[in-house]
């Protein structure tokens, strides 16, 4: 870890402090994947891209490619890898892949070749997405890996690179879940969802040791000339 003066409290609020002793994290959903009913729990853990999805990236590539980016970190699956890629590539970088920054998967323990939507009542699916809805909370998914662990894993990883990079600007190209993990513990929210970011939406939260402080949240401009609207599917 580098040698820096420690970064004052009041720094990580102001988006126009020096990042001396501090890490801007830029925090990027990756782009939208193809998902839809028919495929089995096991395929919706790491679909790639849709051709939507790589107009995303380009578009957000494009849009922080004359911005000063020091790193880009990268959750090792396909959607996330090739934001990753398209982002670094314009400034001469290369993603480094951490496993830890993998998507939360709600249906973890559901049997990996069946499909939910086909497998269990229409009651039932509707009523546990409902209830994620209005709770903003994993509780809601009764096939789900452990939040608290999922939790975990990313913050430790984070602060990793928090640590890793003070006086820097690291691009982390994840999910929707990682991103609500890192803004709901800067944030002090009890909740795992607090924020639904879009695809290819930008994060900015400033760290130092154990601070966080959020900068901004869901910037998605970059699409609008040519989006207006989200598949079912992926809302």
């Amino acid at each position: 870890m580098l040698s820096q003066s420690r970064a004052r409290s009041i720094d990580l609020d102001n988006p126009f402090a020096p990042l001396t002793g501090l890490c801007e994290l830029v925090l990027v959903r990756h782009g939208e994947q193809v998902l839809s009913k028919e495929l089995s729990a096991g395929e919706t853990v790491d679909p790639p891209l849709s051709d939507l999805g790589e107009r995303q990236v380009r578009a957000v590539a494009q849009r922080l490619a004359t911005a000063r980016v020091d790193a880009v970190y990268s959750s090792p699956l396909r959607r996330a890898f090739r934001t990753g890629t398209e982002i670094a590539a314009r400034h001469g970088l290369v993603p480094v892949v951490r496993d830890d920054l993998t998507e939360y998967e709600p249906w973890q323990k559901f049997p990996a070749d069946r499909s939910p939507f086909d497998a269990l009542p229409h009651d039932e699916i509707a009523t546990i997405f409902r209830e994620h809805i209005r709770t903003r909370r994993y509780d809601a998914f009764p096939y789900a890996e452990d939040g608290a662990e999922f939790r975990a894993r990313v913050l430790g990883q984070i602060s990793a690179i928090v640590d890793s990079h003070p006086g820097e600007r690291v691009v982390v190209t994840c999910h929707g879940g990682v991103i609500n993990a890192v803004l709901a513990d800067a944030l002090g929210s009890g909740l795992d969802m607090p924020v639904r970011v879009h695809h290819t939406s930008i994060s900015v939260v400033r760290g130092a040791d154990t601070r966080r402080a959020v900068q901004s949240v869901n910037d998605f401009s970059h699409v609008l000339d040519f989006q207006t609207s989200v598949g079912a599917m992926n809302l």
